[in-house]
């Protein structure tokens, strides 16, 4: 903050030292955190001026998304720090609607540079010594200018032989050092491969275990286990020495541990039912046994959604993922509460049409924490401090991540990824990305690094392939596997679907027969895909990549790479897509796309999260909050058809006039054009089902759906032994 010769700042009763962060008054010297140092430093560096909220926010917190609570919290501390006294009056002043000044003169102290005797002395004689030398140097040259001229003819020769073999010998040594480093580099760049053997370390069968955390010492592992007969989500613990598996939370609820104490003698759990709209989260205390002896309940926490945190034991307060953030149920912020007084302030500000700021992490030495941004088609991880400040944007990619661990001297952050099976690290210091490659004998579906080992659980659940007929009432499951079928797109006289894989693979159903398709994705997954029925040409999208794929000739027709994200895409008609792109801004409009032209126009200003087109040539799309909205581009009007704002999770398809959408675990079908509604799900139950994408499919019995239906399976918990 200040130049390096810096070493004290006075300022009215107060000295800062610089070296330590600390602050001295006459009778007091205490350490600044952080923030509070940074706050201080950079009023000093600007005494007498008005600094706005935008100030600061861009040059002290360094992020754009600061809550003003966390604003109105970092001055307050500062300002009890600063005590006011007769002879020094509150030096932070506060001017309504503009900022804050810093009304104090300072004097800044610096380091003084002198010399001793000794190292004068020292320097005057190594410099008599070098002018000795260099006498002795020219004396040699002159010595050697006075000698024969055989004696020179005899250097010129040596000269003429070098100067024909220097060069010669230099590009030689600098070509192979050119190939060594390429060589060096590509080794680098190559995967590394990790070959892992799991051995089980949950002992009993036919369950689902799901949610792993580690404790802070890595000697304990808690996990979640669903009683079969109950239905109900219980908490184990597993030793990691003896591996002992104890039962230390059961109750009339689901129950998910969902963080810990810093002493690992404490866990931190979520008690949840949506149909009851019951959610608590609970403090357990447990004993050298793993026994529990004391349950608190800490707060009342009103989610449908499960719940991270991170416990600041030295400050008494948690850190935790609040869902609702602005009204929206799905949108989660970092928020930390005082566990004395129940006081919250937030500590991230996630942007609207993200799903908010998840998987909070606390650093071994307590002092920041990781959480992951879970955006549309991205996530991104952050560090912070603990109070919110010094946000910083690690990595971004389009790969799910669901956890980061530190490891332990809290300098980087490690994180497995399901989809690619890569172990990544992140290194703080160096900013260094390092990916390995994980080969196991059993599919993994989370990993787990702790300090010295990897834990984690094999896969809970899959996307499966189901044929809906809703006359019949009959459910049939079309494909069974470990790995993951989704997104099922209808074409004629049948559908498409995709499994994943490096790359994911493209399979048909048609006549009642599902085969592997020719056609090549070179994709691992994909965002969104719609079939034109006119010209015969399948669009798909991830990321910010666009291909058209033609299924006469199966074959790509054309691919595009456009400058923003593609949400979600719909065919407006044979030339032209409906986009949804979303810009840096996090805003997500609509745009139509020529394919031929490559011409991209803005039609639609507000934020969307989907888009369709009706038979009449008029566009439909899902805002934010899940209203429906009916655009006609020729007369430039808008009308709002239904919302379904009390839904977090709406998936949906227009076909033939009709709205049909699903939150989850029904069916519904809207007419746009009487506003009736009919429930295609009645007197149907899927269990622990989860139907996550649908598309329409017509045959000669009528109109079915295809389910892409997520579902539980029984899985094992493991500790992952190198080969």
């Amino acid at each position: 903050m200040f130049d390096a010769n810096v070493i004290q700042v006075k300022f009215a009763n107060w000295t800062l030292c610089t070296r330590s962060c600390s602050l001295i008054s006459d009778f007091l010297t205490q350490e600044l955190t952080p923030l509070s140092y940074k706050i201080l430093c950079y009023f000093i560096l600007n005494p007498n001026r008005i600094i706005s909220r935008d100030e600061f926010v861009s040059s002290v917190w360094a992020n754009h998304y600061v809550d003003d609570n966390a604003i109105n919290k970092a001055i307050s501390d500062l300002r009890r720090l600063l005590k006011a006294t007769e002879e020094a009056p509150n030096l932070i002043k506060t001017h309504y609607k503009k900022g804050y000044s810093f009304t104090s003169e300072v004097e800044f102290i610096r380091e003084q540079h002198s010399f001793s005797q000794k190292d004068t002395q020292e320097q005057v004689i190594s410099s008599a010594s070098n002018k000795i030398e260099l006498n002795s140097i020219q004396d040699e040259t002159e010595k050697q200018s006075i000698e024969g001229s055989s004696g020179l003819e005899l250097l010129k020769n040596k000269a003429k032989k070098y100067k024909v073999i220097k060069p010669k010998l230099v590009a030689s040594v600098l070509s192979i050092s050119i190939l060594l480093i390429g060589l060096v580099y590509w080794w680098q760049q190559q995967p590394q491969t990790l070959h892992l053997q799991s051995k089980k370390l949950s002992i009993s069968d036919s369950s689902v275990y799901a949610f792993l955390s580690l404790s802070p010492a890595n000697d304990k592992l808690a996990v979640s286990k669903l009683d079969t007969k109950s239905g109900v989500d219980e908490i184990f613990l597993i030793d990691l020495f003896t591996h002992k598996n104890t039962k230390i939370i059961s109750e009339d609820f689901d129950s998910y541990h969902i963080g810990w104490a810093s002493n690992s003698n404490s866990i931190y759990y979520q008690v949840i039912n949506n149909e009851q709209e019951f959610c608590e989260v609970w403090r357990a205390d447990f004993l050298v046994n793993n026994e529990v002896s004391h349950k608190e309940k800490i707060l009342d926490c009103k989610s449908q959604y499960i719940l991270s945190l991170a416990a600041d034991e030295e400050s008494n307060r948690v850190i935790y993922t609040k869902f609702g953030y602005r009204n929206v149920p799905s949108l989660a912020a970092l928020v930390a509460r005082d566990l004395s007084t129940g006081d919250e302030f937030q500590v991230t500000s996630p942007n609207l049409d993200s799903f908010g700021d998840r998987y909070v992490t606390l650093s071994p030495d307590n002092e920041k924490i990781a959480f992951v941004r879970v955006q549309t088609g991205l996530r991104q991880i952050f560090i912070a401090n603990l109070d919110g400040s010094m946000q910083k944007m690690l990595y971004e990619t389009t790969d799910v991540i669901r956890h980061v661990s530190w490891n332990k001297e809290s300098s980087g952050l490690v994180w497995y990824v399901p989809t690619s099976k890569n172990l990544m690290s992140f290194d703080l210091n160096s900013e260094e990305i390092i990916s390995k490659s994980v080969n196991t004998d059993s599919y993994v579906s989370s990993m787990l690094p702790g300090f010295n080992a990897l834990y984690g659980a094999t896969r809970t659940s899959d996307n499966d392939i189901y044929l809906y007929d809703s006359k019949e009432k009959v459910l049939n499951e079309l494909v069974e596997s470990r790995a993951s079928e989704f997104m099922p797109i209808a074409v004629k006289d049948g559908f498409y679907f995709f499994q994943e894989g490096e790359p994911a693979q493209l399979y048909s159903y048609f006549g009642e027969k599902i085969s592997k398709d020719d056609i090549s994705i070179d994709l691992s997954t994909l965002s969104s895909g719609e079939y034109n029925k006119s010209n015969d040409l399948l669009a798909l999208s991830f990321n910010k990549e666009l291909r058209l794929f033609d299924l006469r000739n199966k074959d790509l027709k054309d691919s595009f790479v456009l400058k923003h994200q593609i949400v979600n895409l719909s065919w407006f008609n044979d030339e032209n897509l409906l986009l949804v792109l979303k810009a840096k801004q996090g805003e997500q409009h609509i745009w139509l796309f020529n394919v031929k032209t490559k011409e991209l126009q803005k039609i639609i200003h507000k934020n969307a999260k989907g888009v369709a087109t009706d038979t009449g040539g008029k566009i439909f799309y899902q805002d934010f909050y899940n209203n429906f909205y009916l655009f006609d581009p020729q007369e430039g009007l808008e009308k709002k058809m239904l919302s379904l704002s009390d839904y977090p999770y709406v998936i949906w398809e227009l076909h033939d006039g009709y709205l049909y959408y699903s939150t989850g675990t029904n069916l519904f079908k809207y007419s746009i054009d009487t506003n009736q509604e009919t429930y295609l799900l009645a007197d149907f139950d899927i269990n622990e089902k989860l139907i996550t994408d649908f598309s329409i499919f017509e045959s000669s019995d009528g109109v079915k759906f295809i389910l892409q239906i997520h579902s539980f399976k029984s899985n094992e918990v493991v500790l992952f032994e190198f080969i």
